[in-house]
């Protein structure tokens, strides 16, 4: 639909930095070139941090490790969706359903998880056993130790070391998901698993989406941080940006979503659980 009007896509192309002229995008260096713009929006998940952090702005965003799996054809319990503190289960159009833990997800330690690690003792507190540590991200990682965090427009980018952030599912992961969803519903005579998988949940220290306007650099919108919600809410949040970055009537209250919240003074307050 946004070819056929006149948008062009360009896949499979890193942004590697953006051209800032007198506080004012101007334009963004890519692998494949200069792209000249007076607007430009940061929707990166995961990599967002790492991004803006290049260009002096900072959110206290991490990412986490979450395991899902699907498991083979089976007799309907739930038509629907449902979710608990140790399972979350939706059923499929194939006749089976798909599986998640219900709020546990793994950290890997890096520069930013200690740089921001004040801003998520709330959540820390609420949930002191949701989360589970290792010390260190594979290489290539957002918040890798060895992950590069300043580079020129002419040199290689993180985001093109490591262009599609594919982590393994969790093998004691799994094995958790299906026993607490055997033990959920006793009846189940059989739980196979017919496919696994994971990725990494852009997350924010009180589970709430930044989507604004970057007022240090005129022309930067930045929507990430969806905690897990992307799914549901990027249509809206994606209808609420385009407006943003047109100068149109935005119609809703975005102060809940404001950059500013995280260096203003205001309390952080827990939104929905990841």
């Amino acid at each position: 639909l946004a070819a056929r009007k006149g948008v062009r896509i360009v896949e499979n192309c890193a942004a590697r930095t953006l051209e800032i002229s007198a506080g004012r995008v101007s334009g963004v260096w890519t692998e494949a070139g200069h792209i000249e713009t007076s607007s430009v929006l940061v929707a990166g998940g995961a990599w967002s941090s790492l991004f803006l952090r290049r260009h002096g702005v900072s959110i206290p965003q991490l990412s986490v490790r979450s395991t899902a799996a699907a498991t083979e054809p089976m007799p309907e319990i739930h038509a629907g969706a449902a979710s608990g503190e140790h399972i979350a289960f939706r059923r499929r159009q194939d006749g089976g359903y798909t599986l998640a833990p219900g709020g546990s997800h793994l950290l890997h330690l890096g520069p930013d998880a200690f740089r921001h690690a004040t801003k998520y003792l709330p959540a820390l507190m609420a949930n002191p056993f949701g989360s589970r540590y290792s010390p260190a991200a594979p290489d290539g990682y957002p918040d890798s130790w060895s992950t590069p965090r300043h580079w020129t427009p002419d040199s290689q980018s993180p985001f093109e070391r490591m262009r599609v952030l594919n982590p393994a599912p969790e093998r004691s992961g799994l094995r958790s998901i299906e026993r607490n969803f055997r033990r959920l519903f006793p009846q189940l005579e059989s739980v196979r698993l017919k496919a696994s998988w994971a990725g990494m949940i852009d997350a924010m220290p009180d589970v709430v989406p930044i989507v604004d306007r970057v007022q240090a650099i005129i022309g930067l919108v930045v929507a990430t941080g969806m905690s897990g919600h992307g799914f549901g809410i990027g249509p809206g949040i994606g209808r609420v940006v385009s407006d943003m970055i047109q100068g149109n009537e935005i119609g809703h209250d975005l102060t809940r979503f404001r950059l500013s919240r995280f260096s203003d003074g205001s309390a952080i307050r827990l939104g929905p659980s990841l």
